[in-house]
């Protein structure tokens, strides 16, 4: 959900519809998200719509797969349509899982005091950036997404959940 859009305004469109995310179809869930105010919400819809299809192949399939390499785990959910490599990060995240980073706008900033940014945001170089803040990671001897989820709190100021 928080792909081109901010945390705390998919955060409120989940809301709305999480409870019934699993019985709901892509039309329902469409409407749902555009009286909650989210952006792209057709779009969204569809990718939601689709991703519960595969929900109970992603929870045989992706948590044995995370529990030995996160890494791998993130390439099986980019298979679905609609996730991109932070919001599969995003996901692992979510359940569990603190290997991966989450590259977004906050740690872009973070990371611009100490090393030139690519124009653009591609696999490889979201990789690349990873691997920067898993270096600083070790360093600190924790995991890359507690270093990304302190960053995150340094640039806004706020922990939700």
């Amino acid at each position: 959900m928080t792909a081109n859009s901010s945390f705390i305004g998919a955060y409120q469109a989940l809301q709305t519809i999480i409870g019934d995310v699993l019985y709901l179809d892509e039309e329902r869930i469409s409407r749902a998200l555009q009286h909650s105010g989210y952006r792209f919400y057709r779009l969204k819809a569809k990718y939601i719509f689709n991703a519960v299809r595969y929900y109970g192949k992603i929870r045989a399939t992706i948590f044995p797969i995370a529990e030995k390499d996160q890494l791998e785990a993130r390439e099986h959910l980019l298979e679905l349509k609609g996730i991109g490599m932070k919001e599969a990060s995003h996901f692992l995240r979510n359940v569990g899982y603190f290997d991966l980073a989450i590259i977004d706008r906050h740690i872009l900033n973070f990371i611009s005091y100490y090393i030139n940014l690519p124009n653009s945001l591609t696999k490889r170089k979201y990789i690349y950036l990873e691997s920067v803040l898993r270096s600083i990671s070790k360093s600190f001897n924790i995991e890359v997404g507690l270093l990304d989820l302190f960053i995150w709190y340094e640039e806004t100021k706020m922990i939700v959940k």
